[in-house]
């Protein structure tokens, strides 16, 4: 399966002592699972501000990250006056990619998942570990 982590929240994927994160962490390395993303402007901002190009580059070869792109800005486009968080890209990518889980822990952007997203299911900690199943990526 994928899942979608959003990029505000790489800096705490990347940190080794965050327990909550450490089931997805596994599920990446076990090769159970990806995480998509897209290449959304804003996405490209926070990457380089918090100095992760490489490291997406990295996880990507390593077959754990997923880029999709076709579609997810236009259908930002037209989520963008329809959502309550700034995330439209976030749903979009969910909705091209048909991803059903959230790695995130913002209110209003998981508000918008839950509505926007059929099926949709959060993981904000270590007790969501279940959430996270053998990999059924598109």
């Amino acid at each position: 399966m994928c899942a979608i982590l959003d990029a505000n929240y790489f800096h705490k994927f990347r940190d080794p002592n965050n327990d909550d994160l450490e089931p997805v962490r596994k599920w990446l390395r076990n090769g159970y699972g990806r995480i998509v993303y897209s290449d959304s402007e804003k996405n490209k901002k926070e990457w380089k501000k918090g100095g992760m190009e490489r490291w997406i580059k990295e996880r990507s070869r390593a077959g754990q990250f997923r880029l999709i792109s076709k579609g997810v800005r236009e259908k930002a486009n037209e989520l963008k006056d329809i959502i309550k968080s700034d995330d439209p890209h976030i749903i979009a990518l969910a909705l091209i990619a048909k991803v059903k889980v959230l790695v995130f822990d913002d209110n209003k952007l998981i508000q918008d998942f839950k509505e926007h997203v059929s099926q949709a299911k959060v993981h904000r900690t270590k007790s969501h570990k279940h959430l996270l199943r053998k990999d059924t990526c598109p």
